[in-house]
C-alpha cells in the first residue's frame, strides 16, 4: 500500500513538474555519455518483416543498433533474424513466446496463438523456461549467443527474479526497467548478481513514462502523433544530453515507426546530434573495464 501511494505520488509530481523530474534523472547519468542506445522491439510478425528495412537505414548512416528478438519468430523468420547477425548488430534474449503478447485492441496481437500470461505472474520456472528457450533458440537457429535480455513489456512486468538467470547464462546485461520507477533513479546499475541493467530513458515531458513508439504513436490517443513531433522532441533531449554527459536509451517498434516516417526522421537527427550511438554490449564492456580499473586503483 505504501509503495503504491508513492508511486502515485512520484507520477502526480511528474504531471505537474515534468521538466523537474527529467532533469533530476539525467543529471543521475553524467558519466554515461554523451551516447545513446537504440534497440528494436520485434514482438510480431509484421515486426520482423521490418527489420530488413531497418538495418538498410542503420547501415546508410552508419548507426549501430540492437534489436530485442522472440525464440518462436525466430524460428518462424529465420532468414530475417539472420540479416541482423550478419550485418553485426546486436540480438536481445526477448523470451521464447512473449507472454502477454495478446491484446483484444489491434488486429495483429489478437490471434489465438499469442501469449496471454504476463511475464510477472507466470511461475518462477516457467520464466526461466522462456529465457533458457530463447538463448537456445538464438544459438541453434542463427549461431548466435546473446549477452543481454528485455522483458517482455518490461517496466511494470519487469521482476528480479531475472537476473541470477541471466547471470548462469553469461549474460552481460538487461533493459528492461523505467529509468522513472528504477531503484536507482535512472541511472545504469548493476544488479547483486553481477547483471548491469540499462533502464529505458523517460518521455520528456512524461518523465515516468517511457519515450518510445508505443507511447508516442503506437497505442491508441497516442502522447505524441504529430508529424515529426517525437524527433523533435529527442532533438531537445539530445541537446540535453550533450550539455549534461549523460545517456539516452530509447526502443522503438519497427513497423509503426516505419509506418509513421518517424524512423528515418529519428535517425537523421540522431546521425546529426553529436552523440555516440553504441550498442548495449559495449557499453556493458567500457563499464566491466572502469569498474576493473577502479579496483586496481583502490588496491594500489
Amino acid at each position: 500500500m505504501i509503495n503504491r501511494v508513492a508511486r502515485d505520488l512520484k507520477r502526480l509530481v511528474g504531471l505537474a513538474l515534468p521538466g523537474v523530474c527529467f532533469g533530476a534523472i539525467l543529471r543521475r547519468q553524467r558519466g554515461w555519455g554523451p551516447s545513446c542506445t537504440v534497440s528494436f522491439d520485434c514482438d510480431f510478425p509484421r515486426d520482423v518483416e521490418a527489420v530488413s528495412e531497418v538495418i538498410g537505414l542503420l547501415e546508410a548512416r552508419d548507426l549501430r543498433g540492437s534489436f530485442a528478438c522472440v525464440g518462436r519468430w525466430i524460428r518462424t523468420f529465420p532468414d530475417e533474424h539472420r540479416q541482423i547477425v550478419t550485418a553485426g548488430l546486436e540480438i536481445l534474449n526477448h523470451t521464447e513466446t512473449h507472454p502477454n503478447l495478446y491484446h483484444p485492441g489491434y488486429d495483429y496481437a489478437r490471434g489465438d496463438d499469442m501469449a496471454r500470461e504476463r511475464f510477472n505472474e507466470i511461475s518462477s520456472e516457467r520464466r526461466k523456461s522462456e529465457i533458457e528457450a530463447c538463448h537456445e533458440t538464438c544459438v541453434e537457429v542463427l549461431g548466435y549467443e546473446p549477452r543481454g535480455f528485455r522483458s517482455p513489456h518490461f517496466g511494470n512486468l519487469h521482476v528480479d527474479e531475472v537476473y541470477p538467470v541471466l547471470a548462469d547464462l553469461g549474460y552481460l546485461y538487461s533493459s528492461s526497467a523505467l529509468a522513472g520507477s528504477s531503484v536507482s533513479g535512472g541511472l545504469p546499475f548493476r544488479h547483486t548478481s553481477g547483471v548491469l541493467e540499462f533502464p529505458l530513458s523517460p518521455c520528456p515531458r512524461h518523465p515516468f513514462g517511457v519515450f518510445d513508439s508505443w507511447h508516442s504513436l503506437g497505442k491508441r490517443n497516442g502522447a505524441h502523433p504529430e508529424s515529426g513531433e517525437m524527433t523533435r522532441l529527442f532533438r531537445q533531449y539530445a541537446e540535453l544530453i550533450l550539455a549534461e554527459g549523460g545517456y539516452a536509451n530509447v526502443y522503438f517498434d519497427p513497423r509503426d515507426m516505419l509506418d509513421s516516417g518517424e524512423l528515418v526522421r529519428f535517425l537523421d537527427c540522431l546521425q546529426d546530434s553529436g552523440l555516440e550511438v553504441v550498442d548495449y554490449g559495449t557499453l556493458a564492456t567500457r563499464a566491466e573495464l572502469e569498474e576493473g580499473d577502479k579496483g586496481h586503483r583502490a588496491e594500489d
